[in-house]
């Protein structure tokens, strides 16, 4: 555990997937919001970096937590802190990975992690923090999906149907939940400059350069739209866009243009 001293009490956030990408871009912005963190991935020495980056430009409470959330054991570990004091006000479960190769050349054991990572780890997460929220009448949950959730994407079909399923079980919730004080949040970004396409194994580089956010405007359109009380966050004009279209045209049509623009860009 890294941690700096401070004397006042403040809100804790609890962010997976810390140690790259969007989760890493969340950790210094909630520590500006005034949140202490607990830092979840499971490369620990990134984690340490970033903690320790945070403890000398800030007077936030950092505490360390590795693990891999498709591992039972370590699933567990996240749901034991989320349930335990200091309470956690807000989770951001941002931890997740896709596989952008068609369905048969990806391995059975990959195809499973990346639905335990993408829904199953983030529901128990949610299933987790969420008592004490509803308890003490507030609290939030951004839920990390993608503009992929809303539509079937060939080359991408797991990955797409883990956040349409991440994307649809953050909307009932909120629903469920409405008057408890706990908001909840999808938050379905398009082409982002991270990892994602190193390890889902596609050139990204293709996108359209004026789709393609940085890590930071997606968590600032995140908290913007969290404050305004919006279940469901498409940063970018482009993105927001397409996926209006994608929702109007008939699925089969919207099908064939991802299956033509997967073939170009996903298979390189």
């Amino acid at each position: 555990m890294e941690s700096a001293s401070h004397s006042r009490a403040r809100s804790l956030a609890l962010v997976t997937g810390a140690s790259s990408g969007i989760g890493k871009a969340f950790a210094p912005r909630l520590a500006a919001e005034g949140y202490d963190l607990v830092l979840v991935a499971r490369r620990r020495e990134r984690l340490g970096v970033l903690a320790k980056q945070l403890g000398e430009s800030s007077d936030v409470r950092v505490e360390v937590l590795s693990a891999d959330l498709t591992r039972p054991e370590d699933l567990r570990t996240v749901e034991a802190r989320l349930q335990r004091e200091p309470v956690v006000d807000l989770l951001v479960n941002s931890a997740g990975f896709g596989t952008g190769r068609p369905f048969l050349e990806v391995a059975p054991d990959r195809i499973e992690a990346e639905i335990r990572l993408n829904a199953l780890a983030t529901v128990r997460l949610v299933r987790a923090a969420l008592p004490g929220m509803v308890s003490r009448g507030r609290g939030a949950i951004i839920n990390v999906s993608s503009a992929m959730g809303f539509q079937g994407n060939p080359f991408f079909a797991n990955y797409g149907a883990t956040k349409a399923y991440l994307t649809n079980v953050t909307q009932a919730l909120a629903d469920e939940h409405r008057g408890t004080g706990v908001q909840f949040q999808a938050l379905c970004p398009g082409p982002v400059r991270t990892e994602f396409g190193k390890v889902a194994g596609i050139d990204d580089g293709g996108f359209p350069a004026f789709t393609v956010l940085r890590p930071e405007q997606v968590v600032d359109a995140s908290l913007r739209a969290l404050a305004k009380g919006k279940e469901i966050c498409i940063p970018g004009v482009a993105m927001r866009t397409t996926a209006w279209l994608t929702t109007r045209l008939p699925s089969r049509i919207s099908r064939l243009f991802y299956h033509q623009f997967g073939k170009r860009y996903y298979l390189g």
